[in-house]
């Protein structure tokens, strides 16, 4: 059945598209550029860098629990207020940061931050299900994760080169970024949900998650476990970047230079994902798209795990290796955004977005900890929390067969 667009596809931008993919890179932006800093900003403040480490777990779960309420509230009072609310307080807290002197306010500014950024970002998603037909959403998810895959890229080489003039400067640059994004949504977006808007409430949020956890499909309860599945798949990603400061830097011992370059590797293996996945869709069903993907991610992950394992794996083996596994994220995510979201109707695209995203920031966030506090000085706790991730996620998989037996339409019974 054909989704109604809820905006006319005359009344958006040109570059509708790309502006919701430097959106949604307003979360890399803010990750990746600080990551080189991390050494020199633990010397200057006087701290051991693991204080500031945990810093990157803190903006994990701050920028979840942003987007877990931006999403629902998005449903009720419009994408675009949620979008600037978001992006203002980022502006706030990344200026703050900028100013502090204490590794611990900056922890705390960081949350707030990552809160903004996760509030404003979940809108992206749901205003590409406001404005496009469901069986459409796949090719344009892919082309916003495409935009958005472009700063992990360019965001660690610039916080490399900000270096030069402080620390201080990756965080004025963050502020002139979002600044920048919100200039263009107050200015040239509109409002995509043509719902009528309600008041806010902040009670009616459980109700609108409600509604997407107990839908049901073919008589099943699958939502929360596909969202679940695409979170643990996507999870290997935010446990590389959790822990790719250690892996390259102190583990393998290449210089702040060679860790932006060897980061953005895997960025651009992610671009290069993303372009093959919007091709693969318009050709392939998204839930089988979807498997092959998180198949081939749980072999190569097994197979690093087991050279960390044996302490065999070398930095030659271990880039191309870990540049598979998380490019697998680049086809596994719009595949599976793709055929999520289609079971839900456009009026409930925030509470869905904001379900499969949090799960992947829940779980990746989670296993990151988790390889943190099992740190011994090797690879091995890294690896194996990105193997118990992966087959977390083939476990779920194949709980979902009804799911590839349906198309990637929306489905007749959501409401």
């Amino acid at each position: 059945m054909k989704t109604q667009n809820s905006t006319p596809s005359s009344a958006l931008p040109r570059f509708f598209l790309l502006y919701l993919g430097a959106l949604v890179a307003l979360g890399p932006v803010a990750m990746d550029a600080y990551l080189p800093a991390l050494p020199s900003m633990a010397d200057a403040l006087g701290v051991p860098i693991a204080v500031l480490n945990a810093s990157i777990s803190t903006f994990l779960v701050g920028f979840a629990l942003g987007q877990l309420m931006g999403g629902p509230i998005s449903d009720q009072v419009g994408r675009k207020t949620v979008c600037v609310v978001g992006t203002g307080l980022f502006i706030i807290a990344s200026g703050a940061i900028a100013l502090s002197d204490s590794a611990k306010v900056i922890n705390l500014w960081r949350l707030l931050q990552a809160f903004g950024g996760g509030f404003a970002t979940i809108t992206a998603m749901a205003q590409v299900r406001d404005s496009y037909p469901a069986e459409e959403i796949g090719r344009r998810f892919a082309t916003v994760m495409m935009v958005m895959m472009i700063a992990p890229v360019i965001a660690p080489l610039i916080g490399t080169g900000l270096l030069h003039f402080g620390w201080r400067s990756i965080f004025i640059f963050q502020v002139l970024y979002a600044l920048a994004m919100l200039v263009i949504m107050l200015s040239m977006i509109p409002e995509t949900l043509t719902e009528p808007r309600q008041k806010l409430s902040l009670g009616r949020v459980v109700s609108q998650y409600r509604a997407i956890l107990l839908h049901r499909y073919q008589g099943q309860l699958l939502a929360l476990r596909f969202a679940l599945c695409i979170g643990s798949a996507a999870g290997v990603l935010l446990i590389f970047v959790t822990h790719s400061s250690f892996m390259y830097m102190s583990y393998f011992g290449v210089s702040e230079t060679a860790f932006s370059l060897l980061f953005g590797l895997n960025a651009i293996g992610l671009i290069a994902a993303n372009s093959l996945s919007a091709r693969l869709l318009s050709v392939m069903p998204a839930m089988k798209l979807f498997a092959i993907s998180v198949l081939v991610q749980a072999v190569v992950v097994v197979l690093l795990t087991i050279l960390a394992w044996l302490e065999t794996l070398s930095l030659a083996l271990a880039v191309p290796l870990i540049i598979l596994s998380v490019s697998c994220v680049g086809v596994s995510n719009p595949a599976g955004m793709t055929r999520f979201m289609a079971m839900f109707p456009p009026h409930r695209g925030g509470s869905a977005a904001a379900i499969q995203t949090v799960s992947m920031f829940v779980l990746g966030s989670g296993m990151g900890a988790l390889g943190s506090v099992f740190y011994d000085g090797t690879l091995k706790p890294v690896m194996v929390v990105m193997l118990i991730s992966v087959v977390f996620s083939v476990a779920l998989l194949l709980t979902l067969r009804p799911l590839h037996q349906g198309n990637d339409g929306a489905d007749n019974n959501a409401a």
